[in-house]
């Protein structure tokens, strides 16, 4: 299937994996150093400089919107709920087995695909509801197939404390993912001008600025000298603010033209390259072991564009 056969969502979604690899691998060199809730602030902080600039541009060539009180409330939504989750997996990851967490963590695209018919009229195609499945299924294969994943199949599916809190997390980015969606349609109903990419744009840089509020507030309050590494790593912190900025406007405008779930198995791509780049920069050796989830998920995101 050739790049020109590919509908907008899909190169977005594709593209939002590959940016979203990139912050979480950077992510990862800097988590040592400095507690989650600061690499949480990095993503946001640095990102909203990139988010400001890009509000410039649109507003620039459209104009100021009339931000509807509907338009900051989901943003508020969207911004809590992404926090929240965070917090949830880190807890998963601190109370149980990493299979178990990434277990039920990674239903996340079931779960969006489950609410999406339910709740907002959001029914895949048979086929591309198998692919979504199927995306599911090779991403936790993947994931159950890493060195840290220890107890087997077993293990990973006991519903214990870990996997509750991953489940939670899971929810929480599902609520997350149709609250920037329902922002992007309030913003548009309030400006009949305004385009996806517009909507996107908006809700990219009100959600994020509320982030930035609630995580500063929060460090401050409960870390002392919480900001101190900024000066040593701000480097680090640029690239993943940088990189979540591309990520999330690519995610957010794929959310406002599609199916929800179409952009989030697609985006499973992100599983495909994290395989890749631990075997290439880190040495990881677990290619062997992950090829069974590698070809589901590949099987499922061509499912997914065929459906």
């Amino acid at each position: 299937m050739s790049t020109e056969a590919l509908p907008l969502w899909a190169v977005l979604a594709l593209v939002g994996g590959l940016a979203q690899t990139t912050r979480n691998a950077t992510a990862q060199t800097v988590s040592r150093r400095i507690s989650p809730a600061l690499n949480s602030w990095s993503r946001f902080a640095f990102c909203l400089p990139w988010a400001a600039l890009a509000v410039l541009v649109v507003v620039g060539r459209s104009g100021w919107p009339d931000l509807a009180p509907t338009f900051l409330a989901y943003c508020l939504a969207t911004a809590l709920t992404q926090l929240l989750a965070n917090v949830a997996l880190v807890t998963a990851f601190r109370r149980g087995p990493f299979g178990e967490s990434i277990v039920f963590h990674k239903l996340e695209v079931l779960l969006t695909a489950i609410v999406g018919a339910l709740l907002f009229g959001e029914r895949p195609s048979t086929l591309g509801g198998i692919g979504i499945a199927i995306c599911a299924a090779g991403v936790i294969a993947i994931n159950l197939a890493r060195d840290g994943a220890r107890g087997g199949l077993r293990q990973a599916f006991r519903f214990g404390p870990a996997g509750a809190f991953a489940l939670l997390c899971a929810l929480l980015l599902v609520g997350a993912s149709f609250s920037l969606k329902l922002a992007n349609e309030s913003l548009r109903a309030s400006n009949p001008g305004a385009d996806f990419f517009d909507g996107a744009v908006h809700t990219l840089f009100h959600t994020t600025w509320m982030e930035v509020v609630l995580l500063t507030a929060w460090i401050g309050a409960r870390e002392t000298d919480g900001f101190g590494a900024v000066r040593t790593l701000w480097p680090r912190m640029l690239l993943i603010g940088s990189a979540g900025f591309t990520a999330s406007l690519c995610w957010f405008w794929s959310f406002s033209i599609t199916i929800v779930a179409y952009a989030k198995a697609v985006g499973q791509i992100e599983a495909l390259l994290a395989v890749l780049l631990g075997l290439v920069l880190l040495g990881e050796r677990a290619l062997l072991r992950q090829l069974p989830g590698i070809a589901l998920t590949m099987l499922g995101i061509l499912v997914v564009l065929l459906g």
